[in-house]
This record gives C-alpha cells, structure tokens and sequence, in this order.
C-alpha cells in the first residue's frame, strides 16, 4: 500500500507471520485512505461486486447485454457474466487490454484496433456475441424481439402470440433419405422450390414436381410456425443448430442436429508470428467439444428464461479422439447432462424422419434424466 495516501502507516492492521529463515509474510484485512480519495483498490472491489451481482442475476432474471460502445476490462467480464450478448459490428470490441498496451508490452506494433482483438469477428465464432447488429437500431430491435419470447418475469405466463398458421396444421417438409439437408428448413420450413419433391406430404407433392409452376415459390411449413425463428450462437460450433422460436403461438427454445459438414475457423495471433490461421471440417452429426459447450450453454439459457425445451436429436455420438479428449469433449458432454437435470420446464426429445441417436448421444438426452419434465418422441 503506498503510504503517500496514508495517515499513519503504522496504524495499518496487519497480521505478520513468520517463519524461521524466511521473509514476513503480511496479509492486509483492511485499506485506509483520505476521505473521498479515489483509490484503485477501492474501484477494484467495486468491479468485483458488481461482477458477483451480475453472475447472481443471471441466475433469478434474464440478464441481456447489448455491446454498442467498448467493453474492457471488468466490462467485458460483465459482458461474459450476463452471457446473453448482442454486438454491434464496428467499433464495439470486447476486450480485456486495449491494442496499444499490448502494443507497447509486446515491444512492436502487433495489433492495429481494438477490433482485432474483441470484435465480432473473435466474439461471435467463439460464442462470447449471440448476435451482431449492424447498428444501434438493428441492436435495440434484435434485443426487443429476443425479450418477445421472454416472461415479464421470472414464473409468470408465458407471453403467447396468435400463430399466423393455424395450430392444427400438418408440418409438410420432410428430409430426403441420404441427403444432408438444413435443420433450418425442417423447424422454419421453406418455399416450395427449397423443399425435397419426393418427400413433401399432404397434397403439395404435385405442384413440387414441376419445377416451372408458377406455386413453385409457396411456402412448405416446417415444425415451428412461420417467421417466428429466431437463430443464436450461429457463428459458434456449427455442428449445432440453437435459438428461439414459437410453436402455436408458444414461445420454446430449441436444439437442432447440424447433418452437414460444417468448418472451425481457428484464427492466426499476430504476436505469434508461427501462428497461421487454420480450418478443421467437422462431420455432420456428431458432438465435438464445441458443439457440446454450445448445447449445454443453451440449455442453461432456456431454463433461465422459462422456455420449454425442444430437442431434435439426430446424433451418431461424441468425437471421441485424442484431441476432443484433450479439449475436454468429455467434461462438456457431461454438462449437457447437468444442465437437463437442472431443467424445469418441459424439454421434448424428438427423433426428426430419417434421423438416428446412438450410444452416448441417446444417454445423454434419455428422458430418465429428469423423468419428470422429459418425454421422447419419434
């Protein structure tokens, strides 16, 4: 402590220890300094009480953050803490230390904006961003949308719309056997042309079959109701497929198998200068470490908004090689289990048409969980 700001340094009340031959050991219980001194310390408590209120929040509210200015420091930890974040595109870097301060700690000019090191193009791939806004007004909306889904608080009514398709109705699209396809369209649905001919149901398979029908751009429902989807995480483990949505007006959250290939960009560090940006292909329904993160994070974030749960499992199993081992593949495949016995809304397993759920990836989401809010279906 810098007895400059010190009254009477002796006073400091401090318990020493000692050992034989080796130097006092002090450990401070309390910090003085002149009335209304603006002490780091102080500030530092400060930040810490904040961080711990915003981690207790999170847990009994919906904590949402929109990032539209700098984050550093404490702020971006509060970011992180809330864990619901929107960022805006340019000039809204989340950092722990400014470019230039690890400029001059480095010795040379490594990085040139505070982008490069926070921005959406690290936040967002790494799942720190749930989405990027193009501005203020494309943030504000995203968020206000995002709270659409939410109850006005925690155990109240869930806030259920009128449905712009009628409740009773049959979900067309189907998957093609052997074709990988996007969840998206089997949730959102899709306009006729998008839709697999062989496998659409219900009286439209005729009017797919020609490709030059004026109704080739009519609308094939999916299992959600129309235009209510709403994707998070998307730049982050691509193998799965996370948001919001409403089925009948109802607003859930969702878990969905990503069964095409999808890639894991890994970023080069510019003070690294052996460092080089790589690209790993991740197969289609499989659990990497990533993916397995993303899926027991969302599942934390549904149960914290009151959201019932659908999960629609198409899973092989876990990536179980030496490097998802090493990147701890199986402490989040553990979590995913964690956080379903924590959950206290309904969550619905479905088995999607042409889907499969095998060994570890069946354990995992096996309705015995939490046989009181489970059920399977196929």
């Amino acid at each position: 402590c810098d007895s400059s700001i010190v009254a009477d340094p002796d006073a400091l009340p401090v318990e020493a220890r000692r050992k034989k031959g080796a130097p006092a050991i002090y450990k401070v219980t309390d910090v003085y300094g002149r009335p209304g001194a603006d002490l780091g310390v102080e500030n530092l408590r400060g930040s810490g009480t904040i961080a711990g209120e915003t981690a207790k929040a999170y847990r009994d509210v919906v904590t949402l953050t929109v990032v539209v200015g700098r984050s550093v420091g404490i702020g971006a930890y509060l970011v992180r803490l809330g864990h619901r974040t929107i960022q805006r595109r340019a000039n809204s870097p989340i950092i722990l230390t400014g470019y230039l301060a690890l400029n001059k700690l480095l010795g040379q000019a490594v990085y040139n904006s505070n982008d490069q090191l926070g921005g959406p193009s690290i936040m967002f791939p790494n799942g720190v961003s749930h989405l990027v806004a193009g501005d203020h007004l494309d943030a504000v909306a995203k968020c206000l949308k995002w709270l659409s889904y939410v109850p006005a608080k925690r155990g109240a009514p869930l806030p259920v719309t009128t449905p712009a398709d009628p409740v009773d109705r049959l979900v067309d699209w189907r998957p093609s056997p052997n074709t990988p396809y996007d969840p998206r369209h089997l949730l959102a649905g899709s306009s006729l042309k998008d839709a697999p001919p062989q496998n659409i149901v219900n009286g439209v398979k005729d009017i797919a079959a020609s490709s030059s029908s004026p109704e080739n751009n009519a609308f094939v429902p999916g299992f959600f109701d129309r235009d209510s989807l709403t994707e998070t995480l998307a730049g982050w483990a691509k193998t799965v497929v996370v948001g919001r949505a409403r089925l009948g007006g109802i607003p859930v959250g969702f878990i969905v198998t990503e069964n095409r290939t999808a890639e894991a960009q890994h970023p080069a560090d510019p003070a690294d200068p052996s460092s080089s940006e790589t690209f790993t292909n991740q197969a289609g329904q499989v659990w990497f470490p990533d993916s397995a993160h993303k899926t027991a994070q969302a599942i934390a974030d549904f149960d914290a908004e009151d959201l019932p749960l659908f999960i629609f499992a198409n899973w092989r199993g876990f990536s179980g090689g030496q490097r998802d081992m090493f990147d701890e593949i199986l402490k989040f495949g553990a979590q995913i289990v964690d956080r379903l016995v924590e959950f206290k809304k309904p969550v619905f397993v479905y088995i999607p048409p042409l889907a499969e759920l095998r060994g570890g990836a069946w354990v995992v989401v096996d309705p015995t969980i939490n046989s009181n809010v489970m059920e399977m279906y196929a």
